[in-house]
């Protein structure tokens, strides 16, 4: 499924939505959100948290990796910064035991850390508008694997 957004409210609104569905889930959750740098992902990340419950301030984890954040209903939602790790960085983290439970997973730069992801992940692919005229404009692109 393909989505274009106009501008960043549209983008934080498609977040919303979304991790209002999320939250109904009992089940791991895991998105890889994957594009260039100002595409959105961190936008999305920040609307997606808060709109799972979280209170706390989301701000990108890019030098502490990771930041876990307990919902109400005490279930853990992980925002995960992979551009400057590899996927052995993660393991050594405990995300093959994030991956075991019911929490849900966001990853930025998900495309770094493919191969460890599970199966199932919904990848979301951010990109720019080729239109200089729109530059607010993304595409986003949402796939299952």
């Amino acid at each position: 499924m393909r989505i274009k957004s106009l501008n960043p409210k549209e983008t934080s609104y498609l977040a919303e939505v979304l991790g209002s569905e999320i939250i109904k889930t009992e089940s791991l959750v895991v998105l890889g959100l994957v594009g260039d740098l100002g595409a959105g992902k961190t936008t999305f990340t920040k609307s997606l948290i808060k709109a799972l419950g979280s209170k706390k301030k989301v701000t990108s984890p890019t030098f502490l990796v990771m930041r876990r954040f307990v919902l109400k209903s005490k279930r853990n939602v992980y925002h995960i910064d992979a551009y400057r790790v590899a996927a052995y960085d993660l393991v050594h983290l405990g995300a093959k035991e994030i991956f075991k439970s019911p929490n849900i997973v966001v990853i930025e730069w998900a495309d770094k850390v493919r191969h460890i992801l599970p199966k199932g992940t919904i990848w979301i692919k951010f990109a720019h508008s080729r239109d200089s005229n729109h530059q607010n404009e993304r595409h986003l692109t949402f796939n299952r694997r």
